[in-house]
């Protein structure tokens, strides 16, 4: 159980610099536009910009409800990133917190 908690951990932490990344790059994207894109959702996002992370569409529609999916994807991009990398953060820190409760 340790192991599968360090790997939650550190793994939500690598992602939080890769979710830090896209939302830098959705953030430029709305600034180089004059911000004409401000209402730019993930789903626009990662179709127009990031075309080879798109596939992550098709998972979530198959792990989560398609209702909720939709919903998800219609987010703004530059409110989609922060929200998810703190909730990252939070879990790899909740995460390395039992983890190391259970060394000892």
């Amino acid at each position: 159980m340790r192991s599968f908690l360090l790997f939650i951990g550190y793994s939500s932490y690598i992602g939080s610099m890769g979710d830090g990344l896209l939302g830098l790059y959705a953030l430029w994207v709305l600034i180089s536009n004059e911000l004409a894109l401000l209402s730019l959702s993930l789903n626009d996002f990662l179709a127009q910009y990031v075309e080879f992370i798109f596939w992550v569409k098709r998972v979530a529609f198959y792990v989560m409800p398609q209702g909720f999916a939709n919903w998800l994807f219609g987010l703004p991009a530059v409110i989609y990133f922060p929200v998810r990398i703190l909730m990252s953060l939070v879990i790899g820190w909740w995460a390395l917190k039992k983890a190391a409760q259970l060394k000892s």
